[in-house]
């Protein structure tokens, strides 16, 4: 029974779930983002505050918990995976984060919303990048749960589709951000020019926490098949 104990305490401590947990806490950031655009699109700066706030100190729980991962990895044998392949994973998901908390300030920084014939587009592509982050946290939940069975092929690939599935969404926001860049282009007369450099900035921004994403997948991948 101790055996088993000391056991269950490892895993339950190693670096793959503490690695979970981090990008558990990064896409609850990005799922945050939505809802910030609903209230910056509504006017309501003070709710927006709230969020990015809230974004924030997610961002910080992020932080934190990258100090855990890389603190928890051993510098011996005891890993099946490499430490390096384990830091480059960390930094990458907490960019995420990053980026979440960079693209909620630049917006209520200076108070910027898009024009209103535009929301039913940005809320789209907005989805699309929850989803892509989303569809990412489940890989690294399979990641964690291929270290358990010892790295089968059959896991392998299971993994494999689901970057698939990934890369697809990625693509798919991709698709839609130059679909928008392109619809604000006819409200340009409409806006100041500094707003308007600062709106397609924004566009950009939220599009890398998809591409964000799918490098976290891809990291993944390769952890996953090495």
């Amino acid at each position: 029974m101790a055996v088993k104990s000391n056991l269950t305490d490892v895993i339950g401590n190693s670096p793959l779930s503490i690695l979970e947990r981090h990008v558990r806490v990064c896409a609850d950031c990005v799922n945050l983002l939505t809802e910030y655009f609903e209230a910056a699109q509504a006017g309501e700066w003070k709710r927006a505050s709230d969020l990015r706030d809230e974004i924030a100190k997610l961002e910080s729980v992020a932080d934190d918990l990258k100090l855990e991962v890389r603190s928890n990895l051993p510098r011996g044998l005891w890993m099946s995976v490499s430490r390096a392949d384990l830091l480059e994973l960390v930094r990458m998901q907490d960019k995420m984060a990053n980026d979440t908390k960079d693209v909620a300030g630049l917006s209520l920084g200076r108070e910027l919303a898009f024009p209103a014939k535009l929301e039913k587009s940005l809320f789209k592509y907005l989805a699309a990048i929850t989803d892509c982050t989303n569809q990412t946290v489940e890989v690294i939940v399979a990641l964690r749960e291929l270290s358990r069975s010892a790295f089968g092929s059959r896991q392998v690939d299971a993994i494999a589709k689901m970057v698939t599935m990934v890369e697809k969404v990625e693509r798919k926001s991709d698709d839609q951000q130059q679909a928008l860049r392109a619809k604000l282009r006819k409200y340009e007369a409409d806006l100041s020019p500094i707003d308007a450099v600062f709106l397609y900035q924004l566009l950009s921004q939220i599009g890398e926490i998809a591409d964000g994403a799918e490098k976290v997948s891809h990291r993944a991948q390769i952890i996953s098949a090495s």
